[in-house]
């Protein structure tokens, strides 16, 4: 007669998944927090507005030139230590930035690069860790990453006056990052000598591009994160200047806007989860920001603070579903973490031309109405593609 099965306790359960939230929740305020405090970096660092602008564009181009590499440090480290040392890079990078103009950029990079390990990675390692039950985690973390955006914004201006100055309330973001640096090296020490399960097939780093599942997975990636990245940029000034919004509250009602995502990467990978097709949440989660976008071009003084809060509702759920789909439409660890780098590459260079695009019309016509215009063109397309990547199929083996 076998012995029964031990349970193992609770605490052993969600001890990694605590871990990789405390991660997730350093991945967006080190750089979230530096758009709201531009001013007194540029009177502290006497820089320019344009190379400013260059700071603020220079994490989402470093998101997409690096992350192609994610799933070769997890293959020479493992998916653990991999994240470990991105989390260390991040502290690094958040260091230097206190060494005067050069180490603003030189940290930007840094940090922005070990950031981009990280988000490639995390998927990987909720899988690796809970399996077929990984997108509850996977939402965990999502959530942690909306708060760590809106708190990022929210408490810029507070962390730069407690430390008396904009560089030095960058710097206190180092804080949350060493403990989570802490927690995941924990983490890794225990799953040290664990086999990370491998693809059956070889596969280079663009082999996984040529599959119809993986581009679709991709492109639908990249045309969510240019709407939410848009929407971070530009709609405080809209705002500002469509509905007589003062430039704090504003700013506000946007981190309020950004945090929606919190509640919504709870809800959505658990839900979209359940079925093989997600075709039905491509379409509906874009319906919010759909509204959101009309109301801004039809009528933006009539209810701003509503069609702020759907934008950031829309998007705040698109971002989980793209997640959710890189574990649904990939068949192991080995092919998630690289489905999780094209997406994340490609996507953040697709993103990067978004902010910029809508500044440009803006800047041509003297108003917003174009680029808005715009943002209703990509959101269109953005629901084309999610009817292609909600389908229930998989990425080809050989991938």
């Amino acid at each position: 007669m076998t012995a029964p099965t031990r349970r193992r306790p609770r605490w052993v359960v969600l001890a990694p998944a605590a871990a990789l939230v405390l991660v997730a929740l350093c991945l967006r305020g080190p750089f979230s927090a530096v758009g709201p405090v531009l001013d007194e970096l540029g009177d502290e660092l006497s820089m320019s507005t344009g190379a400013l602008a260059v700071v603020t564009a220079l994490p989402l181009v470093c998101f997409g030139l690096i992350s192609p590499f994610a799933p070769a440090v997890a293959a020479r480290l493992g998916v653990h230590r991999a994240i470990v040392a991105g989390t260390a890079v991040l502290a690094v990078g958040i260091a230097l930035r206190m060494g005067g103009t050069v180490g603003l950029f030189a940290g930007t990079v840094l940090l922005t690069g070990g950031i981009a390990i990280v988000n490639v990675l995390l998927p990987a390692a909720a899988r690796s860790e809970y399996g077929t039950r990984s997108a509850v985690v996977v939402g965990m973390t999502t959530a942690s990453m909306a708060v760590s955006a809106a708190a990022g914004a929210g408490l810029a201006q507070p962390l730069a006056t407690l430390g008396g100055s904009a560089r030095t309330g960058l710097l206190l973001w180092i804080v949350p990052v060493l403990a989570a640096l802490a927690a995941v090296a924990v983490l890794a020490r225990a799953r040290r000598g664990v086999p990370v399960p491998t693809a059956t097939a070889p596969a280079s780093r663009t082999a996984i591009l040529r599959d119809r599942v993986a581009l679709a997975v991709t492109l639908y990636f990249g045309l969510q994160a240019l709407t939410f990245y848009a929407m971070l940029t530009w709609l405080p000034d809209i705002l500002e200047s469509e509905a007589g919004f003062s430039p704090v509250a504003a700013g506000g009602l946007v981190a309020a806007a950004a945090f929606l995502g919190a509640p919504t990467s709870l809800v959505v990978p658990p839900l979209a989860a359940r079925r093989g097709n997600q075709v039905g949440w491509a379409i509906a989660v874009s319906v919010p920001t759909l509204i959101a976008i009309l109301g801004l071009l039809v009528a933006p003084g009539a209810a701003p603070a509503l069609w702020a809060l759907l934008y950031g509702l829309g998007t705040g759920a698109a971002f989980p579903l793209s997640m959710t789909l890189v574990l649904q439409r990939s068949r192991d660890v080995a092919q998630t973490g690289r489905l999780s780098a094209s997406a994340q590459s490609m996507g953040y260079l697709i993103a990067a031309t978004g902010p910029l695009a809508v500044g440009l019309l803006h800047e041509a016509t003297g108003g917003w109405t174009a680029g808005l215009v715009l943002l209703l063109v990509v959101l269109l397309g953005q629901v084309a593609v999610g009817l292609a990547a909600g389908r229930d199929r998989l990425v080809s083996a050989s991938a």
